[in-house]
């Protein structure tokens, strides 16, 4: 497991340094671009391997660091999915450093106590769609917090290498916004999902949990109204953005990681 851990990580470390050359470089070149596809694919097949026997060392249980590390996974496929249809390479300087990070902590970690049993294949679809969800908000807080930094060196007119390496701040907020109504729609999803055992009540926490889901829902379907009735953008529309998935941190890793620990 360990050299599996330090395998992904250094792949990842290479995936990020290869997207930052692509990135850096005003031509596109065909060669970079394959080159950055194949270690990117080894990347994600090693951090999939990773996680598959991280799972089975927990024996199919879900705790903190399991939904971390799944989570993550999920934002990852997303990105290799939507990298050849979406100008979101530059996701990848911010997701690639965060993937390794994720891994070395699920090597130091010690989440061995408070595992949950997933045995009900409703619940188990209730999880995928609220995984799912988390990973296009996930990409789309990422690019809040770029859009937010690309703004803020444009508005002091502070020269930034790094500022070269993104797409215009318009199509930063259109692919965006894309990210969040795909991510909205799976979080309805998931809420609509999981009503069945809002009832049971056996989940500890769960009050918590769907408390602030709901927060986080209604956050996003201001932003959207906003967004389509007013044409909201700039630091409002990252301000809510990542106020949203805040809120959805808190509600299922951030009280994940309460009960396991205290």
């Amino acid at each position: 497991m360990k050299l599996l851990a330090a395998s992904t990580i250094i792949a990842y470390i290479l995936s990020t340094l290869s997207i930052k050359y692509i990135l850096a470089t005003e031509t596109e070149e065909m060669f970079k671009k394959l080159a950055f596809y194949f270690i990117f694919s080894a990347s994600l097949v090693l951090f999939t391997i990773y996680t598959y026997n991280l799972i089975n060392n927990f024996e199919g249980r879900f705790n903190f660091i399991i939904s971390l590390d799944l989570s993550f996974l999920i934002v990852n496929y997303l990105f290799f999915v939507f990298m050849f249809t979406k100008p979101i390479y530059h996701l990848g300087l911010v997701l690639f450093p965060l993937t390794f990070i994720t891994v070395f902590i699920t090597l130091i970690y010690d989440g061995a106590t408070n595992v949950v049993p997933i045995t009900n294949n409703n619940l188990k679809l209730h999880i995928i769609s609220s995984i799912a969800s988390y990973g296009f908000l996930g990409l789309a807080a990422i690019q809040a917090i770029l859009l937010r930094y690309q703004e803020k060196k444009l508005k002091y007119v502070k020269e930034s290498c790094f500022i070269t390496m993104l797409p215009p701040i318009e199509k930063m907020e259109k692919v965006m916004f894309e990210l969040i109504i795909l991510g909205f729609i799976l979080l309805t999803l998931s809420l609509l999902s999981g009503a069945p055992f809002v009832l049971s009540g056996t989940d500890q926490g769960l009050i918590q949990k769907i408390l602030f889901s709901i927060i986080a829902w209604i956050t996003y379907s201001f932003l959207i109204y906003k967004r389509f009735l007013f044409g909201v953008r700039g630091k409002k529309a990252t301000n809510l953005t990542l106020s949203g998935m805040a809120f959805l941190f808190i509600a299922y890793l951030g009280t994940k990681l309460f009960f396991e620990l205290f």
